[in-house]
């Protein structure tokens, strides 16, 4: 899917490098479709950066129930039913918050695209919907309007966002399945089948904990700073494309833009390993690697981190190191859907989407 996506985007690059031709096409609204577009990423940033926020709550708390509290057996409920009782009651109001926000996204699409007309929003020299219509697809979506652009870009971002979390914490969807929090049938946040229980040390839970919250937010910040500063890149360059085609100046300014959005991204990735094994290393990783623990073993049964290029998920600094290219990875995907057009934009300034390099589906591995 991917592998078809890039040839198209090549084809589009090398297009838009072409000299002005007699009848070549301008949209006939650029500036709602800068509107569009520019809603399209400032709506993209918080929808991550919340449902990360709320998906850590719910998981959390589940997570402290196993892993921080004592069992009695002679008490007429036990403490870590009675926690995970009060953590259900959480995770039913994170999900709402969920849904909300979800809604929320929906709206902020169609409220600011629904002016322009769908054949601009779909043109490939438009906002570009048609580019990404193949992958809008394999989600269930066929994009022809505002609605089922915003459906396509929804969908997206839940899944990627799900998916950024469960490398973060494996056990997440084992835990939201202890608490009964329903994401809904098209949840990507997967039940990797933890056993339900924690270690019997409960001091060691508790660093365990420690660990597990260091991890959400390192890897949580990093996403946070990829999607707003690469999100200013694109929105500076398509503006550029729309509304001064051809014009040298524009593409030099929204360049140095550029620059410095890749600048802050690469400053950002340097801080996951070190924040990571800072919080996890002093951990003994077949405790990290436990079932009972925070189950990594998941990710080597699952093959997660093998597309990334790290074949060995046998020390924190390796976890980590899958951890930032998972997130760079969803990173991207969540731009290309934000931003159809990413790649030709890119191009124009001389860069790349920043998991170019490793980012490798795995049906092409």
């Amino acid at each position: 899917m991917r592998i078809a996506w890039m040839f198209a985007v090549l084809v589009s690059v090398l297009a838009s490098a072409a000299p002005t031709v007699a009848g070549e096409r301008f949209l006939a609204q650029p500036q709602l479709a800068t509107d569009c577009q520019s809603a399209l990423i400032s709506a993209t940033t918080p929808f991550a950066q919340k449902k990360l926020k709320q998906l850590d709550k719910c998981a959390m708390a589940a997570f402290k129930c196993i892993e921080t509290v004592a069992p009695n057996d002679e008490a007429d409920v036990d403490p870590i039913d009675a926690c995970l009782e009060k953590a259900s009651g959480l995770c039913a109001k994170t999900v709402d918050v969920i849904t909300a926000e979800e809604k929320k996204l929906t709206d902020a699409i169609v409220k600011a695209c629904a002016p322009l007309a769908p054949e601009e929003l779909l043109r490939a020299d438009g906002v570009g919907f048609e580019v990404i219509a193949p992958d809008c697809l394999d989600l269930g979506v066929t994009v022809e309007d505002t609605a089922t652009a915003a459906a396509c870009i929804v969908r997206q971002h839940e899944c990627a966002v799900e998916q950024m979390y469960l490398a973060e914490h494996p056990r997440a969807g084992e835990l939201f399945g202890l608490v009964d929090a329903d994401l809904g049938p098209d949840s990507c946040l997967d039940d990797l089948g933890g056993p339900g229980s924690g270690v019997e040390d409960l001091k060691l839970g508790r660093r365990l904990a420690q660990c597990e919250q260091g991890v959400t937010k390192t890897g949580g910040g990093f996403v946070a700073t990829k999607l707003k500063s690469i999100g200013r890149c694109l929105g500076a360059v398509f503006d550029c494309v729309q509304l001064a085609p051809h014009d040298d100046a524009c593409i030099a300014k929204a360049k140095s833009m550029c620059d410095k959005a890749f600048s802050t991204v690469e400053a950002s990735a340097l801080k996951v390993e070190p924040a990571v094994t800072k919080g996890c290393g002093a951990i003994a990783f077949d405790q990290l690697l436990a079932d009972t623990g925070l189950d990594y073993q998941a990710l080597i049964d699952e093959e997660t981190c093998i597309p990334l290029g790290v074949s060995d998920l046998a020390t924190v600094p390796h976890y980590a190191t899958c951890l930032y290219r998972e997130h760079e990875c969803a990173g991207d995907d969540i731009l290309r859907f934000t931003v159809p057009r990413a790649a030709e934009l890119l191009g124009l300034v001389g860069r790349t989407l920043p998991g170019s390099f490793f980012c490798i589906p795995p049906e092409d591995f």
